[in-house]
């Protein structure tokens, strides 16, 4: 198996790195065209709708709902953007002959609301609950969730994912380079075999197989070349028709209008300054609540009190009670001693000296 893989690579290595240069040339052309034209169409968006908004500011309107509002905001900017590829322009004129036909102001395909040019006003109505938040979100999340739908976005001629291909075409430089250094290590691999077959005694019949290890050494040294030359140019491809950077530029101009948007409803103060505002009212209750808590504390500590003493006169009373009882039983006490001292006979003293008589 390693075999195979040596032998391939060490015959069609060139035509592999050469196939990889001419695809990702073709991608880096369609991705950086799509990008422009997404930028333009963009900044058209970004710009009708800051004018749209700068109208609606100087005639002091208030928006009272989130999902009519964002409906005539769109359908005052739809007609003014550009087409966005050959095919939908094509498209939009087959769409207008239909709408003639109907009697309609505008037709659009299923297709075309879901995956095209309506896309990103499909995905805008989808996160009305967001723009209808007082609060102010994460916008760059929200800028996410809303191109997440537009597939001339996302996608190179609506097709291929643009961001796995442009982050594959910003490394296909390094790659030639290893691949150009794998070449010369294979070269040289199936080269230095072939010493052991040359016999120094007898070069002329040793003639082929120094030819052959000649070759398979200048073949190391071209897929070096080749893979330098082809990383360069890719190198400078990447240089003058940047994806990442114009697509960058682009996202933080959608972040913007859709912050505007929010503001444009909630009004331009921010929650923060609301709360500056609001907080010396809230001081302000605060103070009266409890100036009437003061008012109201010296009465019920002298009703506590009264209540206290009260206690205090209901046990001293009580106190005087019990011992006035106690005088009076041990009154009782001496008295019935005294009676019964009186009732028992007492010895005569005769009785006794004729006990001691007898």
């Amino acid at each position: 198996m390693l075999d195979l893989v040596f032998h391939f690579f060490s015959t069609y290595l060139i035509e592999v790195m050469s196939a990889l240069l001419v695809v990702g040339l073709f991608f880096r052309w369609a991705g950086h065209r799509q990008s422009k034209v997404e930028d333009a169409y963009f900044t058209s968006f970004t710009s009708e709708i800051e004018k749209v908004l700068l109208q609606q500011k100087e005639q002091n309107q208030q928006v009272e709902e989130v999902e009519p509002y964002l409906s005539d905001l769109l359908n005052q900017v739809k007609d003014k953007l550009p087409t966005r590829s050959v095919r939908n322009k094509s498209g939009k004129k087959k769409n207008n002959k239909k709408a003639d036909q109907l009697g309609a102001q505008n037709v659009v395909s299923l297709r075309e609301y879901v995956k095209g040019d309506q896309s990103l006003f499909l995905g805008m109505k989808s996160e009305a609950g967001t723009f209808k938040s007082k609060f102010p979100p994460n916008f760059n999340d929200l800028t996410d969730r809303i191109l997440e739908h537009d597939d001339n976005w996302n996608k190179v001629l609506k097709i291929f994912p643009i961001g796995p291909i442009s982050r594959l075409i910003d490394i296909l430089p390094g790659l030639f380079v290893v691949f150009g250094i794998f070449g010369t290590f294979i070269g040289i691999s199936m080269a230095l075999p072939k010493i052991a077959q040359i016999d120094f005694n007898n070069l002329e019949a040793s003639s082929a197989i120094l030819m052959e290890f000649v070759l398979s050494v200048t073949y190391a040294m071209k897929t070096s070349i080749a893979g330098i030359l082809f990383s360069l140019t890719m190198t400078f491809i990447n240089t003058i028709a940047p994806v990442s950077g114009l697509r960058r530029k682009t996202y933080k101009k959608v972040n913007n209008c859709f912050e505007n948007i929010w503001h444009s409803i909630h009004g331009e103060k921010s929650i923060e300054q609301e709360m500056h505002e609001v907080f010396p009212a809230l001081l302000a209750e605060m103070k009266k609540i409890t100036t009437h808590f003061a008012t109201i504390a010296p009465n019920s500590g002298a009703h506590e009190q009264d209540s206290a003493e009260e206690p205090k006169i209901g046990q001293a009373s009580g106190a005087s009670q019990s011992l006035e009882s106690y005088r009076m039983s041990l009154r009782d006490n001496e008295g019935e001693a005294e009676a019964k001292d009186e009732v028992e006979p007492k010895d005569d003293p005769k009785d006794e000296q004729d006990k001691k008589v007898g």
